[in-house]
């Protein structure tokens, strides 16, 4: 039906059963911005985003704390910043087999507020490049933030197409009083997909939104729409419908060109009539993950709102069947194979299902039976996964005083060398173990015992710690006299 630009490759399980047939022994490599050196004390509250199809490279920024981005070489091991924007403030949502990173960025043009804008864009070497927009360079749309104008959040491993999404013109929405009276009417901004596929001819990425049939904004409950993830052949985009009232449908758009392209809604399916005076739904929903042939597109589903009954979920695109996946939060990456990696909601909580389904559960223990003992901070959420699943993207969590903060974390499944003997005797050293109701990290001059919140709970300057009395999920610390900080989820009884 649909043919990707790039082969598939095969899944964990694959990988490690080509490696007994070579006799190569495969081990999980952690590599984490470690606490306390310069580099990661410019990028707290930061994760990774995207990893390349190939996984030689990875990117990602942060959140409030830190406008900066930056990226990651497998060659090298090393996370370096992404310079070149206004003020240096950028956003890396992916990156192609050879670098080139897509994002956003604050350009010197100033929006009415003095604030640069931010546009989609393209980096190499310390240079932001624009993408094109449908908007004049110094035209605002209107009803919308003026310094903002979209982003791209994807591209394919060969680099021939970026997807992401940009701003539409406006319509109109009425607010009414308790009464039922008219109090205003506001002009509400849209978003809509968008495309960007390379013209060697032209040696430039060109837009081509009307070409791939993409939702313009003309139908109400399609124009809101942003998108988070992409097949490697951008003719399956996942990400959110979204509705006028702030209701989020997790939505899935697929077409092929010069063919008729549908856009499905998961979930929340009925349009809402924005002007009527009854009482509205409210409920959330988003789909970040798409596997590289398009098939397999995962998320999360939240029936109220509140975060209470929140869900993941698979939908296979070719015969529209929709899985949803109890104990999982969310579903945040998918392979070729159907291998499935997500979250189960909780800071630490990393999960993986495999293609056979023989294994569904905690990605650390599926790490460590798989490939043995292993040093580093694993990522508690995963957000990028490579085409063949050796390398493993997202964000681990920090505690303190202000909250727990989130920090780069990738897995590399990689040939054992003489080096990682040393990790796995790291490893040892700065471990954390639970023993009946005690958290215990031999060598450790610190241990302390935090909620999923970020709240302290318990601390002592010893290697051992009591849960006894507590209940759910604690986030262990435990900090060494050389600086380095492990993290473990506790379940308490």
């Amino acid at each position: 039906m649909r043919k990707t630009l790039l082969a598939a490759a095969g899944c964990l399980a694959l990988s490690a059963a080509v490696a007994q047939e070579a006799e190569v022994k495969l081990v999980a490599k952690v590599h984490n911005l470690i606490e306390g050196t310069a580099l990661c004390d410019s990028l707290p509250g930061s994760f990774v985003h995207g990893v390349s199809y190939n996984g030689e490279y990875a990117v990602g920024y942060g959140t409030e704390y830190t406008k900066w981005a930056f990226i990651w070489s497998r060659s090298t091991g090393k996370f370096e910043l992404i310079t070149g924007a206004y003020e240096n403030s950028s956003i890396a949502n992916g990156v192609s087999n050879d670098g080139l990173v897509v994002g956003a960025y604050n350009c010197d043009l100033k929006g009415n507020g003095g604030e640069g804008y931010l546009r989609p864009g393209i980096w190499r070497d310390g240079v932001w490049t624009p993408l094109q927009i449908e908007v004049e360079e110094n035209e605002l749309v209107s009803g919308q933030d003026p310094t903002v104008n979209g982003e791209a959040c994807f591209i394919s491993g060969d680099g021939a197409f970026i997807t992401g999404y940009i701003y539409s013109p406006s319509f109109q929405r009425n607010f009414y009083d308790e009464d039922g009276s008219l109090l205003e009417t506001r002009n509400i901004g849209l978003l809509r997909p968008a495309i960007w596929t390379w013209n060697e001819k032209k040696g430039t990425y060109q837009l081509e939104v009307k070409w791939r049939n993409t939702p313009t904004g003309d139908e109400l409950q399609q124009g809101m729409w942003s998108h988070y993830g992409s097949s490697q052949d951008a003719t399956v985009l996942a990400g959110v419908a979204d509705h006028p009232t702030g209701c989020r449908s997790p939505s899935v758009w697929v077409g092929e060109p010069g063919k008729r392209a549908t856009l499905t809604r998961i979930y929340g399916k009925e349009d809402i009539d924005v002007n009527s005076e009854e009482s509205l739904p409210f409920y959330d929903g988003a789909m970040g993950s798409v596997s590289p042939n398009g098939k397999y597109a995962g998320g999360y589903w939240d029936p109220n709102g509140n975060g209470y009954e929140i869900t993941g979920f698979i939908y296979d695109t070719e015969t529209e069947e929709l899985e949803e996946m109890p104990g999982w939060g969310m579903v945040t990456a998918a392979l070729d194979d159907g291998t499935l990696f997500g979250s189960d909601g909780y800071m630490g909580g990393a999960l993986i299902r495999t293609a056979d389904k023989s294994y569904n559960g905690a990605l650390q223990t599926y790490l460590e039976e798989k490939y043995g003992a292993f040093t580093g901070n694993l990522p508690g959420t995963i957000l990028s996964v490579s085409g063949d699943g050796t390398v493993i993207g997202g964000w681990y969590p920090v505690a303190d005083a202000i909250g727990a903060l989130m920090y780069p974390s990738i897995v590399e499944i990689k040939p054992f060398e003489e080096s990682d003997a040393v990790d796995a005797l790291t490893r040892y050293e700065h471990n954390i173990l639970i023993i009946a109701d005690e958290v215990v990290a031999p060598k450790a001059v610190k241990v302390e015992l935090y909620s999923t919140q970020g709240a302290l709970l318990a601390t002592v300057d010893d290697s051992r710690i009591s849960f006894a009395g507590m209940h759910g999920v604690v986030v262990a610390k435990a900090t060494y006299a050389d600086g380095q900080v492990q993290m473990k989820k506790v379940v308490a009884e």
